[in-house]
């Protein structure tokens, strides 16, 4: 049975059906009634004082039970425990001796007059119409603490779900201004060098913000949409590095049906780039290859390493990547680093949405 939270501005807990849950009770003592009486009563020489006698003693059943429920959303076993028992065993009393009257001053008389030889408080008929009635009450009961823990383990992962979600939203608005401070300062760097490059670099960096304002707030992206971003990025680094660029983005499958996280791919080439030019005043290479393998996405990102290469696996951008993939695809991604003395390589193998 379904019992709803008591409201967080009552002055204490109280016991209350919402309305779209009274049907579902109502629905519940019916069932409980047709096999309480009718169908009980089948295997009686006389169904009808079966069926009778199971309305008459219905009322007490469901009033007990929701007192009950009601001590138990009232105390729920962490407070006051104490007293909580002591009720509980109070009302035990007081509903089995109240059917035990019932049954005593109303049913005996008209139905089972043999029960009257026994005395109104006669232990064993007092035990046993107390059973008979905390019988339902303990269904009632499994019923509403089942409830109430799937309830709690839904609110727990809900909970969960936001907690992960703020903080995806978090490394997400990190990679922006991240990405943008980068490309800034190559526009200035452009227009102090060479102010005519400066048109282009600013177009291009228009077309990457729509797709950062636009796409990114998605959970994922087609693929192509982040091939198209990667290759305005590398256009961009063409403007500012002339020949000294040997870039290659090679996609050696069929990615159109691929969906992947937005801006995941970013921070690895960027990586490659600021790390593979830094420092160095000679010619500089990154490889970039996307393919699927039996329905794995696999990325590679390689480059020549510039004089200051060392400390290239650190930095927030690879950081953020690492806690985006740990969020977004845990325990569906590999991510495979090579520092060598010449060369880095990142490797990404992940299972696409």
């Amino acid at each position: 049975m379904a019992i709803a939270t008591p409201s967080a501005k009552s002055a204490s807990p109280s016991f209350s059906l919402p309305a779209g849950r009274i049907l579902g009770h109502v629905l519940f003592w019916i069932a409980f009634y047709f096999y309480d009486g009718p169908i009980a009563s089948s295997i009686e020489s006389d169904p009808g004082i079966t069926i009778r006698v199971a309305a008459i003693d219905l009322p007490i059943k469901i009033a007990a039970a929701y007192f009950t429920l009601f001590l138990i959303d009232r105390y729920d076993g962490k407070s006051k425990p104490f007293r909580f028992y002591i009720y509980l065993f109070l009302s035990i009393c007081f509903f089995g001796f109240t059917q035990r009257l019932l049954s005593y001053k109303v049913v005996y008389p008209i139905y089972y007059p043999d029960g009257l030889q026994h005395a109104l408080l006669y232990p064993p008929k007092t035990i046993i119409e107390t059973f008979g009635v905390y019988s339902v009450v303990a269904i009632v009961v499994v019923i509403h603490l089942a409830r109430k823990w799937y309830t709690s383990q839904q609110e727990r992962q809900q909970l969960k779900n936001d907690k992960l979600e703020a903080e995806l939203k978090y490394l997400k608005a990190q990679v922006h201004p991240h990405f943008l401070f980068n490309t800034l300062n190559n526009l200035y760097s452009l227009t102090i060098t060479d102010s005519k490059k400066a048109p282009d670099v600013v177009y291009k960096l228009s077309q990457l913000m729509s797709y950062m304002l636009y796409d990114s707030n998605k959970p994922f992206v087609p693929l192509q949409k982040e091939i198209d971003y990667i290759e305005n990025y590398i256009t961009l680094e063409k403007i500012r590095y002339e020949d000294r660029l040997d870039v290659s983005l090679n996609v050696l499958s069929d990615v159109q049906n691929v969906a992947i996280a937005p801006l995941l791919i970013l921070p690895f080439v960027e990586n490659s780039f600021k790390h593979g030019f830094s420092n160095d005043l000679g010619k500089v290479w990154v490889h970039i290859d996307i393919l699927l393998n039996e329905g794995q996405l696999i990325i590679k990102v390689e480059n020549s390493k510039g004089d200051s290469g060392n400390g290239q696996t650190s930095g927030i951008g690879l950081s953020n990547a690492r806690k985006r993939l740990g969020l977004i695809y845990k325990d569906k991604h590999d991510l495979q680093i090579l520092d060598e003395e010449k060369t880095y390589l990142v490797v990404l193998k992940l299972n696409p949405a």
